[in-house]
């Protein structure tokens, strides 16, 4: 039987579905006023001052049925323009944003005007996009505008893949991190060297707090004046608590479940609209609030239900949240991805089992309210974590709501560690955004600085650093192929490549630190982090936080690098079935007129079924790109990589042209580390022990590996018990992460055709869930194409 508490979850999915996705300009408007009137003073001040007033004047709301209150954007589901890191972004998409193909938002004509009068020639040449583009070195704009990298995502985004001390926030409140902020200040003397900066810093904190408590006040105002004018005696008494609530929290610790949970959406929201970004991540929430939800449980001021309700109504509301991109960047994360990652499970301190009953019951929320966001996720300790909580994620899995992910816990810590994290604090890590690794209040990262086109790097190899779609030389010369005597000669041209988009990668990386540093400061989520408020430096800053990394890269297209290296050493080296001028040849041509070449191509050994002959390069070619990377030091550590291509493998595929693997010109890369759609034909296992050789701890941005299941081999407790070994195996054989879409091929092909009979419709796309009726038809397309696990054994 329905519970009673679903009928107001159901009564906010519908308004949830019914919402269109807009634009909000007015986030902009208001920081913009804030920088105008305090000219002249240093730029984290002008910062927070514009912060403060998108506090006092953003458009706020409370929904029917709702408990849990606010938002980011002046209506749910809006993206917002954050003007300091890229006003200019929308000046050329005014007339089409409304209708571009990749993640639409509606805008009005007022907003429009809005943007262009109120906004856009401020910030000319001032927005870190804009100083971006007028500083970037030749060299990588070449690489980037031949898709051989992407890397103006963090210049038109904010910094996001990363998770503040939520234990902080609920036990501090923002009146205790105020506090002691003035007492900071206060022992401060401006005539000492260094001091002035930090009284800078310091009077920034005060600023931002007053903002975040005024607008929750604003909130209980609110409240109160609906309830004033309300008929409905218990929708009135919801009312007068939330205000209840509102007045209480974030500004003071939170003393209850309920007041838990409205302290953390509060502050999530403060952080995304000071700055655009995704993945702002809720972390191990299932230890965060369970002290609130035992005490209120034994003091009977909650129950079982009312428990699941507000986890249902939290999740909701994170849904809520829409990240906005230009169209080109979206093409690179497509779906609105906000990538909040939430994660139960894992050990404690001690090494423990860490599983509680609020485990459970943030799967349930997932299965409540089946939509994308949050990001939920199972750190699932192999040796600790009881059985019970891998059958409650394979049950939602099975449902087939894309989540939660599994993750392995223990290379999830090797992660960490390799980021400078003792094993002392490293037990206490979380999964970040798509697949990467965090750690609450203490590490700063960006994750995705760039995106590396691993086709490509085979393509110059064998091209001479030429693009085959451009024509144009884009990386240096490493002679004619024909005259490669040997497999290692061709592999080292391929690694010459490598090396020289990476340093390329690298000084753009330095150049975003740069700007970000001086351009890009963040006092609301400073807030958040501890180490900041001890040392008087804002987030943006070398020291701020306990630990922090270099930025992080993803490599896409891992199955299209690999194939073809297989395919050129075992069609033209060993087996000698034709010569390197005759491949070449066939690849210039996309195929054309050279079928029984692509035929050999297809039939070399494929990556995904455990084959030495294609496998024997993986832990190779992807220790070297690491070691490359980790040659190079920031201003915030070493270097890092991940395997998290969001939607990238589909744009940057377009700027490939064939491959030895048998892959034509303009078509996708491979996603995340899985086999190329169709190639993998011995079963999951045989996948897992190919994506195994791949050096996972290495990779401490995360490794993401997608699976496609056929809905009836879910069925009943046999499927969910098959599910298990398949998970258990994977964490056997030392695999980090996989994610599971359970939706036949005729399902997505019919709601490519009928999008109003699927709105509600899931799909894994990359370490993401989005609705599959919002991607665009290529995603959509690359999705249908992936691999088909038919059978526990093998493929059919």
């Amino acid at each position: 039987m329905e519970k009673q508490y679903m009928r107001r979850i159901e009564a906010l999915r519908r308004q949830y579905l019914s919402t269109r996705v807009e634009m909000d300009v007015y986030n902009a408007k208001y920081l913009t006023e804030g920088f105008k009137e305090s000219e002249g003073q240093p730029w984290i001040i002008q910062k927070a001052i514009g912060y403060q007033n998108q506090c006092r004047k953003k458009n706020i709301y409370i929904q029917d049925s709702e408990l849990l209150v606010g938002g980011v954007a002046f209506k749910p589901r809006a993206g917002i323009l954050c003007a300091d890191s890229s006003a200019s972004i929308i000046a050329n998409e005014l007339d089409t944003i409304s209708t571009r193909r990749f993640d639409p938002f509606y805008l009005s004509e007022e907003g429009k005007r809005v943007y262009t009068e109120d906004v856009r020639d401020y910030w000319k040449d001032k927005c870190v996009l804009d100083r971006w583009r007028k500083l970037a070195p030749e060299d990588m704009e070449t690489l980037r505008d031949n898709g051989i990298i992407y890397i103006d995502r963090k210049a038109v985004r904010g910094y996001g893949e990363t998770t503040p001390s939520w234990t902080m926030v609920l036990q501090k409140g923002i009146a205790g991190i105020r506090r002691e902020a003035e007492e900071a200040l206060a022992k401060l003397d401006d005539s000492v060297p260094g001091d002035l900066e930090k009284m800078f810093f310091y009077k920034s904190e005060l600023i931002v707090c007053e903002g975040i408590i005024t607008l929750a006040n604003r909130h209980a105002d609110l409240a109160e004046t609906q309830a004033a004018s309300c008929a409905d005696p218990v929708r009135k008494a919801e009312l007068l608590k939330i205000a209840e609530i509102c007045r209480r929290v974030p500004e003071h610790p939170a003393r209850t479940f309920y007041e838990a949970c409205q302290s953390i959406l509060s502050y999530e929201y403060a952080i995304f609209m000071e700055q655009n970004a995704s993945s702002y991540n809720l972390g191990r929430l299932d230890q965060y609030l369970y002290p609130y939800y035992k005490a209120d449980l034994a003091a009977g001021i909650l129950d079982e239900d009312s428990a699941q309700e507000l986890l249902d109504c939290m999740w909701i509301k994170v849904a809520e949240m829409s990240l906005f991109q230009d169209e080109v960047t979206a093409q690179y994360a497509a779906g609105y991805c906000i990538t909040v990652q939430t994660s139960c499970g894992g050990i404690d301190q001690y090494g423990n089992d860490a599983t509680n009953e609020l485990s459970y019951k943030m799967i349930q929320a997932t299965m409540d309210v089946k939509f994308k966001e949050p990001n939920l996720s199972v750190t699932y300790s192999l040796s600790k974590n009881p059985d019970s909580l891998l059958h409650k994620a394979v049950e939602a899995i099975s449902m087939g709501l894309t989540m939660p992910a599994i993750y392995f816990n223990d290379v999830g810590i090797r992660m960490m560690q390799n980021k400078g994290v003792p094993l002392s604090e490293a037990w206490d890590w979380n999964p970040c955004g798509c697949v990467e690794t965090n750690l609450s209040g203490r590490m700063k990262q960006y994750t995705d600085i760039a995106d590396i086109n691993m086709g490509a790097m085979v393509e110059l190899a064998l091209n001479d650093g030429v693009s085959r779609i451009t024509g144009k030389q884009v990386s240096v010369s490493t002679g004619n192929p024909a005259d490669f005597k040997t497999f290692e000669e061709f592999f080292n041209a391929v690694k010459t490549h490598i090396s020289y988009v990476v340093n390329v990668i690298v000084s753009g990386n330095q150049l975003l630190d740069y700007l970000s540093m001086n351009y890009r400061t963040v006092p609301a989520l400073s807030l958040g982090f501890p180490q900041c408020m001890e040392t008087g430096l804002d987030y943006s800053q070398p020291g701020a936080t306990k630990y922090s990394c270099g930025g992080g890269v993803i490599t896409v297209g891992q199955a299209d690098i690999v194939n073809s290296l297989a395919a050129v050493k075992y069609m033209v080296y060993d087996e000698k079935k034709i010569t390197m001028k005759q491949l070449c040849d066939a690849l210039n041509a996309n195929f054309e007129g050279y079928e029984d070449i692509r035929d050999m191509c297809l039939s070399a050994p494929k990556y995904g079924n455990d084959d030495e002959r294609a496998d024997f390069c993986v832990g190779e070619v992807f220790s070297y790109v690491v070691d490359e990377f980790e040659k190079y030091q920031t201003k915030f550590g070493k270097m890092t990589c991940g395997m998290l291509p969001v939607s990238g493998n589909t744009p940057i595929g377009q700027w490939v042209g064939a491959l030895p693997s048998g892959r034509k010109a303009g078509t996708p890369l491979t996603d995340g580390i899985g086999a190329t759609g169709g190639t993998d034909v011995n079963g999951p296992t045989a996948l897992f022990k190919s994506v195994s050789r791949i050096p996972h701890a290495r990779y401490t941005q995360g490794t993401q590996l997608n699976l496609k299941i056929e809905p009836e081999l879910m069925t009943g407790e046999t499927g969910i018990a098959h599910m298990m070994n398949m998970m258990k195996t994977m964490c056997t054989l030392d695999v980090y992460h996989a994610q599971i879409n359970v939706v036949d091929k005729e399902t997505l092909l019919d709601a490519q055709e009928h999008p109003e009979q699927h709105r509600d419709l899931l799909i894994r796309v990359a370490g993401y869930t989005a609705f599959f009726v919002e991607l665009s038809r290529e995603t959509q397309n690359e999705i249908i194409g992936r691999t088909e696990i038919r059978d526990w054994a093998g493929v059919r």
